[in-house]
């Protein structure tokens, strides 16, 4: 099953940048936003009065299956992939709204368990499920939430990244991505790397430590490590060095990996769905960072992306996480 898919926000950010990828050039072309590339690109859009807004869909057999998520499960991650959305603006999440168009086979105990996780990741996360919508479908089902937020500070723009911040990752990268793995080899064990993939836990508590860092750009690490950090480097039009000591595998991930025949750094560099934050910070922030803060990078001037290694040697480092089309 192909990870979750991303859909940008359309807050206006300043400047103007290269848009990176086809799904965002099928967007600007669509709204008539191909003369203005600010106009599309960010976590969610930011209104007038300082509202932050932002959607997410989940669609069956694409982005859930119920044989490997309770639809409980399914509930938690929409409202949870609009959390990291918001917390990436740097806005606290304040209510949502939801459709849910069920299923052809679909019975009212599914949507039961979708309602009971929902409200089970707004309680977790301090959100207000407001209203929504239901109808029934021809044939798979979905789910689309709809969040706002409050801003707490300036936006977050990607376009904000500047030479000599600091890259500090909020959370972790790898687990979801392992525990999807996990489902689709039918392996026994390693249930912490299932949970991870079925309810992903964004950063709220290290995030409400890390507002004093005068943050200038942050990121949601929903489509993969690998796949932000580009979108990150095109849209401030800068190069982004990955530390590679700073990212390495956890020894759950080394072991998971290992029995399953696949590679944790795949996991770490280009897995999706944590939701982690990447946040660009100025470099005096160092001194500052909450515990469970991490620095995995730098920004520098050029462009693309890079991995170092100890001694100093780079490589490039490609996109690889989920690709729209």
């Amino acid at each position: 099953m192909p990870r979750r898919s991303r859909h940008p926000g359309a807050g206006r950010v300043k400047g103007s940048a290269p848009l990176p990828t086809a799904e965002f050039r099928r967007i600007a072309r669509a709204f008539g936003w191909s003369r203005d590339p600010s106009l599309v690109g960010d976590d969610a859009a930011v209104l007038a009065d300082g509202t932050v807004l932002c959607c997410d869909a989940l669609t069956e057999s694409v982005h859930f299956r119920f044989d490997w998520s309770k639809p409980a499960d399914v509930g938690w991650k929409a409202v949870a992939a609009n959390v990291a959305d918001c917390l990436a603006m740097g806005a606290r999440p304040e209510s949502a709204v939801w459709s849910v168009g069920m299923g052809r086979d679909w019975e009212e105990k599914i949507f039961a368990g979708l309602a009971k996780g929902a409200l089970e990741a707004c309680r977790t996360f301090g959100v207000k499920l407001v209203g929504g919508d239901t109808v029934r479908t021809a044939a798979t089902g979905f789910v689309s939430l709809a969040m706002t937020g409050r801003l707490v500070a300036k936006p977050w723009p990607r376009s904000g990244a500047r030479p000599g911040d600091l890259l500090v990752l909020l959370g972790t990268t790898g687990p979801s991505a392992a525990g999807l793995c996990v489902f689709r080899k039918e392996a026994r064990g390693h249930n912490a790397l299932r949970k991870a993939h079925q309810r992903p836990q964004p950063p709220l508590e290290l995030w409400e430590r890390s507002l004093r860092l005068g943050v200038h750009a942050a990121i949601d690490i929903s489509d993969g490590l690998s796949s932000e950090t580009h979108h990150l480097s095109v849209q401030s039009r800068v190069k982004i060095v990955l530390e590679r000591p700073a990212l390495a595998p956890s020894p759950e991930l080394e072991e998971a990996a290992e029995k399953l025949g696949e590679s944790a750094w795949d996991w770490v560099l280009h897995g999706g769905e944590d939701h982690a934050l990447l946040l660009s910070v100025p470099a005096r922030a160092a001194w500052n960072l909450p515990m469970g803060a991490r620095v995995i990078g730098r920004v520098e001037d050029g462009k693309g992306v890079v991995l170092e290694d100890p001694s100093g040697r780079r490589r490039r480092l490609a996109a690889q996480g989920w690709a729209h089309s």
